[in-house]
């Protein structure tokens, strides 16, 4: 009986790599290159259909953090699969909020052909460690994180810990919207509406929805989703 070989979808948005990292993949007789994606939202389309073993994700796309935004989405629904973060360059932040976002390992897009099958099998066979260096850039980051909650991947990270309603809410918020108005649109009533928010302010650490909103719109988290949502449209 043939041995099962590693389903890796490849998620670049430079076609050109995509091809060369395929090349590489595929000289491994362990190793089937099932797909390649362009984008964030492709990733997680192609994710849903196909569901590889290993996705090589690139961190920035059509958005600086599209990658890890659609590492977490792919993930929530799918957590078996295994995502190893393509970088350019080391960048701590980048690699914390990957790792927070699910990620198993990350790969230099320099690295050589051989560490990168390392890597693919490493991940399919859940041998990935958190090597030394890593590991000081998460102790980094936390310390980082914790002086300054109201940064960009920190709101990402909480906010994916919101349900599709409250994060629908929290939006119809953000866009002015009172607590009445929502009720009605989304035929709930109002000690439902009191439920969800005192839910989306346990989870956004905050002491009320006003901070929450505060909180979200100094981060740019707003205007960085209105980017991705506008990249999707035009796709």
């Amino acid at each position: 009986m043939e041995n099962k070989k590693i389903r890796v979808m490849i998620v670049d948005d430079m076609e050109s790599l995509c091809r060369k990292y395929e090349t590489v993949l595929s000289q491994s007789e362990e190793i089937e290159v099932v797909a390649t994606a362009h984008d964030g939202y492709q990733a997680i389309m192609k994710s849903a259909m196909l569901q590889p073993d290993v996705i090589l994700m690139d961190i920035e796309m059509e958005s600086k953090y599209a990658g890890i935004t659609a590492t977490s989405q792919i993930l929530r629904e799918f957590p078996k699969i295994k995502i190893v973060i393509l970088t350019v360059y080391e960048d701590d932040e980048m690699i914390y909020a990957a790792f927070q976002a699910g990620a198993c390992d990350y790969v230099l897009k320099t690295a050589t052909p051989a560490a990168m099958v390392s890597c693919v099998k490493d991940a399919y066979y859940e041998k990935s460690v958190i090597r030394p260096q890593v590991a000081k850039k998460l102790r980094k980051e936390f310390k980082r994180i914790k002086n300054n909650e109201d940064s960009l991947i920190y709101t990402i990270y909480l906010v994916q810990l919101l349900t599709d309603t409250e994060r629908n809410i929290l939006e119809a918020l953000h866009e002015g919207k009172d607590q009445k108005e929502i009720c009605r649109e989304r035929f709930i009533e109002p000690v439902t509406m009191k439920t969800h928010i005192r839910n989306i302010v346990k989870k956004m650490k905050q002491k009320n929805i006003e901070d929450v909103l505060s909180q979200v719109e100094q981060s740019g988290y707003f205007y960085y989703m209105d980017k991705i949502k506008s990249r999707q449209d035009e796709s």
